[in-house]
């Protein structure tokens, strides 16, 4: 009886483990401060896309996204309340200098010992 009460406890401990470790979404702690440059210009108010768990960029960084924001710093996007685990950024923007429209992505990961800290990322974009 002893057994099947400490083997009941453990299998219901590991769910509530399982069901509550929760990696790559809002509801943490960590920030990312996301700033977009352009040939070592920096983009001002930049639109950036984030993809929860991913590495890669997805197929339309645009449509197939989990976080969309927008810019109202001048050359940088704050992401807020995040979980350790992999993102990846996609930054779109417009340089004044060339008249064009840029973009591009950077994979990130924010690792266990980052969890409650703000960590600033670089997204290179082209035209």
């Amino acid at each position: 009886m002893k057994k099947l009460f400490f083997s009941a406890f453990l299998i219901a401990a590991l769910l509530v483990i399982c069901i509550s470790c929760k990696k790559s979404n809002t509801g943490g702690n960590a920030s990312i401060a996301a700033y977009t440059v352009h040939h070592g210009t920096p983009i001002n108010f930049p639109t950036v896309y984030v993809k929860f768990g991913a590495k890669e960029k997805p197929a339309d960084p645009t449509s197939d996204y989990d976080l969309k924001l927008v810019g109202i710093h001048e050359n940088h996007v704050h992401i807020e309340e995040l979980r350790y685990g992999n993102y990846y950024l996609f930054a779109t923007g417009f340089d004044s200098s060339i008249m064009m429209p840029v973009s591009g992505g950077v994979p990130v990961k924010l690792k266990w010992g980052q969890r409650n800290e703000e960590t600033e990322v670089d997204i290179a974009v082209t035209e």
